[in-house]
């Protein structure tokens, strides 16, 4: 991908035109879910399991409890991003008055802004894909198989509700949601029903509505809010935006697997003497998957 100036006129009087970069959401389902680094293809969740079961004291041994030892791949794909920006095409434009004089140009003279955006479309590429990554579909969306995909395969999978999350529905689809969580799994430790933003909007109206709660300044500040009376902290993310799809789990159940921890935050954009442009090189390993589909309750 190049740079396209096209909506650009040539250079007359832009002195007071600033770069403006695009206001994104920033990722935060990566910030929740258990991240797993170090994988360069594949590695396994281990997880154990155990039934607990009792019996009355008598002499003699009756072994009838069980521990389950069990492995989930999660693999990762390597994925990357290049661009390429010649410098000579930034002069006859506004952005001249950034660009050092001489005809060697070297540098990009909104290379702080370009950063900026390069990292906030990260950002937002990553948190879709964690929700909407499928291998089969189109676009950038088919470098990765995200979370929707892999907990729809599993048959195991609780369904909760039916319910449409429009005005009307909402709330009894978010109270069956949580009335569906399995009995092992409603003590667990930060519970969260996953939706998009537009669906917590709808929410949280319909909630001010039926005057269930009142705001102290803080709650739903972050998008988040607990369910009135239960440990379950409704949650928005951007990777779940226009789904109309809701996913209730423990937030450490769902994995994010890649190779270094620093390489979605990170990219190299230097200057190319041999093709005389400033390139763009972001390089990463990404994968998702779910230690226990079980425990996880969908709509």
């Amino acid at each position: 991908m190049s740079l396209d100036l096209t909506g650009l006129g040539n250079y007359t009087d832009e002195h007071k035109m600033e770069l403006v970069r695009a206001s994104l959401l920033s990722g935060k389902t990566l910030k929740l879910i258990t991240v797993q680094p170090g994988i360069k293809s594949a590695a396994t969740i281990n997880a154990l399991s155990s039934t607990d079961v009792w019996a009355a004291g008598a002499c003699g041994f009756s072994a009838e409890g069980s521990t389950v030892l069990e492995q989930r791949t999660i693999a990762v794909s390597d994925i990357k991003k290049n661009e390429s920006i010649c410098l000579n095409d930034l002069e006859a434009k506004y952005t001249q008055i950034g660009m050092k004089a001489g005809s060697y140009n070297e540098e990009l003279p909104f290379a702080q802004l370009y950063s900026d955006e390069i990292a906030g479309q990260t950002a937002k590429f990553i948190e879709t894909l964690a929700w909407q990554g499928n291998t089969a579909g189109a676009g950038n969306m088919v470098l990765a198989d995200g979370l929707v995909k892999i907990i729809d395969a599993e048959a195991t999978v609780v369904t909760g509700t039916a319910k449409a999350m429009d005005a009307a529905n909402i709330v009894d689809a978010v109270d069956e949601m949580i009335a569906a969580i399995p009995g092992d799994v409603v003590e667990g430790e930060d519970l969260r029903l996953f939706m998009g933003h537009s669906e917590y909007r709808i929410y949280t109206k319909a909630l001010r509505d039926a005057n269930l709660f009142h705001y102290d300044g803080q709650d739903g500040a972050d998008f988040e809010t607990y369910a009135p009376g239960t440990n379950v902290k409704v949650t928005a993310v951007g990777g779940l935006n226009g789904l109309a799809r809701m996913f209730l789990m423990e937030s450490a159940n769902a994995h994010a697997g890649t190779d270094l921890l620093d390489d979605a935050e990170s990219f190299r954009l230097f200057y190319s003497q041999d093709n005389d442009e400033v390139r763009l090189i972001q390089k990463m390993k990404i994968g998702f998957q779910v230690a226990f589909p079980a425990r996880i309750v969908s709509n």
